[in-house]
């Protein structure tokens, strides 16, 4: 069996489509959208390749493993395994963007673009007692490796959306007949334990297999197919909606343990880019408070959207930065738990649309982590610190300051010092 050549996709404002029209007129080489690398050539490159590889209506591969659960059509919704046409080396990878910041954009695309998304129309309470394919999907996302299965299809696949704000691009999609898997899965034990304990809620078991240092996207993969929770409670659960539910679950936990310590007296500055994206992260001495705040550049003045929360958390959806605020939340309070501290943060975030394409939400949590981890430079003065992060942003530093909520709070404080 021979192997596909994987190669290689961009944020428009919460609006991610490219104009016909203008597709028309470019025909692929102008970027007269302002979308690089275009996206119709990356999927017709990708198409090119699955073309190749594909006899008949059988596709034969090794899942990283990932499955895509939909949401359209909720509480009916299209679920099914990703799988490569071919048993290729990169497999696991597919799977793992925690390893992706040092790739290209290219190779992203091309390791993603090379999942054909299978689905069934599926309603989502038969999570508790699912059918054939369903449990064989189930059994595919226990394993912490990549696994040999077989899929008929109803269809050749085809692209019909190509890239979305909150999940990892996937290739093209075709409906599913049967799915079979062709090896036994490797199950973590803690895994193992918890999926099997239907019992524990699960908020109880999205911790318990965090603290037991499992990755964020096996969690995530778990939620999504329905075997966390309660037996008569489980459901499957849209990828998006999990992807920002693990985050959020394990952030209000690691919340209630950082705001039991003292708060920092110096300012934390850790910053670092990839993939198109600047992320900065300033942390300041006070009770625990967290901002994102976001920039697409492009324009002579480019907007700057945020969202907040003060001590107690968010109780509403931050709906302007959405999947990023807790992407980035996330790192910022594995951080503070490590030091044993609290504090205020603000995450400022800025995109290049000439060099990112919509990859998902992971990108803001994975930079962060990096960002932490490579480095924190620490200052005496809210001044230094923030001049610091101007350096590393395009778009002004005022306009940042002036938009930020919990800077201009910080600012009109009345501190001990007033008084003397």
């Amino acid at each position: 069996m021979h192997q596909i050549k994987l190669e290689p996709t961009p944020k428009v404002p919460k609006q991610e489509s490219y104009d016909e029209r203008v597709c028309s007129k470019c025909m692929g080489h102008r970027a007269l959208c302002g979308i690089r690398p275009c996206p119709l050539l990356m999927r017709a490159k990708a198409m090119a390749r699955i073309d190749d590889a594909f006899t008949g209506r059988e596709l034969v591969g090794a899942s990283p493993p990932s499955v895509f659960v939909g949401d359209s059509g909720y509480p009916k919704v299209l679920a099914g395994p990703l799988v490569p046409p071919v048993r290729v080396d990169e497999a696991p990878l597919m799977e793992r963007p925690d390893l992706w910041l040092n790739r290209t954009i290219d190779e992203i695309l091309a390791l993603r673009f090379s999942l054909v998304r299978t689905k069934k129309m599926i309603p989502v309470d038969s999570a508790a007692d699912p059918g054939r394919e369903l449990a064989e999907t189930q059994t595919l996302a226990l394993s912490e490796s990549a696994i040999s299965s077989e899929a008929t299809l109803l269809k050749r696949p085809s692209f019909n959306t190509v890239f979305s704000n909150t999940t990892l691009p996937i290739g093209p999609s075709a409906p599913l007949e049967t799915f079979r898997l062709e090896d036994n899965p490797k199950v973590p034990k803690i895994v193992d334990k918890v999926t099997s304990d239907t019992d524990l809620k699960a908020v109880g078991g999205v911790m318990d297999l965090f603290d037991d240092g499992i990755r964020q996207e096996h969690i995530t993969r778990l939620l999504s197919v329905g075997i966390l929770g309660q037996k008569r409670r489980r459901r499957l659960v849209p990828t998006k909606w999990s992807i920002t539910a693990v985050d959020d679950i394990v952030g209000r936990r690691l919340h209630k343990q950082v705001t039991r310590n003292r708060a920092i007296n110096d300012y934390y500055v850790s910053i670092d880019q990839a993939l198109g994206n600047t992320v900065a992260l300033l942390f300041y001495p006070s009770g625990w408070q967290f901002e994102a705040l976001e920039s697409w550049l492009g324009g002579l003045n480019p907007s700057i959207i945020n969202d907040y929360e003060y001590g107690k958390g968010r109780k509403d959806y931050a709906k302007y930065v959405v999947g990023a605020y807790y992407a980035t939340r996330l790192p910022a309070l594995e951080y503070l738990v490590s030091i044993r501290k609290q504090s205020g943060v603000i995450v400022f975030m800025e995109i290049d649309p000439q060099q990112w394409v919509p990859l998902g939400v992971w990108r803001f949590r994975e930079i962060a982590k990096r960002a932490l981890t490579s480095g924190v430079k620490k200052f005496q003065s809210m001044d230094e610190a923030t001049a610091e992060i101007g350096k590393h942003l395009r778009n002004p530093l005022h306009n940042w300051l002036t938009k930020s909520q919990l800077y201009n709070d910080f600012l009109s404080q009345t501190k001990l010092t007033d008084f003397m």
